[in-house]
């Protein structure tokens, strides 16, 4: 069972990055829709499983697939740069709460974890989610059972709310397209029946998160205006916010170091030194990551669904050619 919950906080650790843990891309892809909202949450997480499943049990002919063309490995390393500068730019915005000389400094720590986390590969990943994200998962908890004491009467347009059944694989496409290759790495050595616990448990976990996100989000509407929703809701108690806090901070680091981990290794193809792709992997999401957390999120997310479906479809289409050959 350990070798199957070290899969599955790696998986949550991926997925619950800052624009999760923050509540904002939960607004985005979700909440936003108002009642349709939930039963688009119960489809994400059943394709969760299920591309869960494709990733973990296929691991070997998908990387095979992704090293054997150019353009998808090149998609592949936007969308990740888009979401690994999203997690600096809530990394930096979280630090910006800090005097000048500590943001610095937890800036650099930062970039270094980063690096050296990314050098040690899928281990070095399993090893810190497994430490971090169960203690931070009760956390979260914790966060949302307090903001759950909050409420509005603020009314949010839902006039387009059935466009959250398109938003709702846009997000599911989003988050396994660019933690595609830490998932399949991640498979090797589990049995079958192993593969399909790890992929079972990581989206009832989802799920759980999600709704109950999603359920305080739509009772806080004034909250969608905040960068980040959950951290908006406990200014009002000190310790609370120190809680959320330390919450979307783990979640920015543990996604971070997934997506430099993955960048390091499209960028290992192109520069023949270790080293220079790791420093490239990370300084260079670290550059765009001036855009600003809010509105990478609530704009340059949503493109990068569009990419992650057609690199989904496209592995599938390979994978079953590799098949019948």
């Amino acid at each position: 069972m350990s070798k199957i919950f070290a899969v599955v906080f790696l998986i949550f650790g991926t997925v619950v990055g800052s624009g999760f843990s923050s509540g904002k891309e939960i607004m985005v892809f979700f909440s936003r829709f108002g009642v349709l909202s939930y039963p688009c949450i119960v489809l994400a997480c059943v394709l969760f499983f299920f591309l869960f499943y494709f990733f973990l049990s296929k691991g070997k002919k998908i990387a095979e697939i992704i090293e054997s063309f150019r353009i998808l490995n090149v998609t592949i390393v936007f969308v990740s740069v888009v979401f690994c500068s999203s997690m600096f730019a809530g990394v930096k915005s979280l630090f910006s709460y800090f005097p000048t000389w500590l943001y610095f400094l937890l800036i650099t720590l930062a970039l270094v974890a980063c690096f050296f986390v990314a050098r040690k590969g899928i281990r070095g990943l399993e090893k810190t989610n497994l430490f971090l994200m169960p203690a931070t998962s009760l956390l979260f908890l914790v966060v949302m059972i307090y903001a759950m004491g909050n409420s509005s009467n603020f009314e949010f347009d839902t006039s387009l709310n059935f466009a959250g059944l398109l938003f709702s694989p846009l997000y599911v496409a989003l988050n396994t397209c660019m933690s595609g290759l830490v998932i399949c790495k991640a498979g090797d050595g589990l049995s079958k029946k192993q593969t399909v616990l790890a992929c079972l448990f990581s989206s009832i976990l989802l799920l759980i998160f999600l709704f109950f996100g999603n359920f305080i989000l739509q009772h806080n509407g004034e909250s969608f205006f905040a960068e980040m929703p959950f951290l908006f809701l406990t200014s009002g108690n000190s310790v609370m916010f120190a809680i959320a806090f330390f919450v979307i901070f783990v979640g920015c680091f543990t996604t971070l170091i997934s997506l430099c981990f993955t960048l390091k290794n499209s960028f290992d193809k192109v520069v023949q030194n270790e080293t220079f792709s790791t420093l490239l992997a990370v300084f260079v999401p670290f550059g765009l990551s001036v855009l600003g957390f809010s509105q990478i999120v609530s704009f340059l997310y949503p493109i990068c669904s569009v990419l992650g479906i057609g690199v989904l479809v496209f592995l599938g289409i390979s994978t079953m050619v590799h098949k019948r050959n």
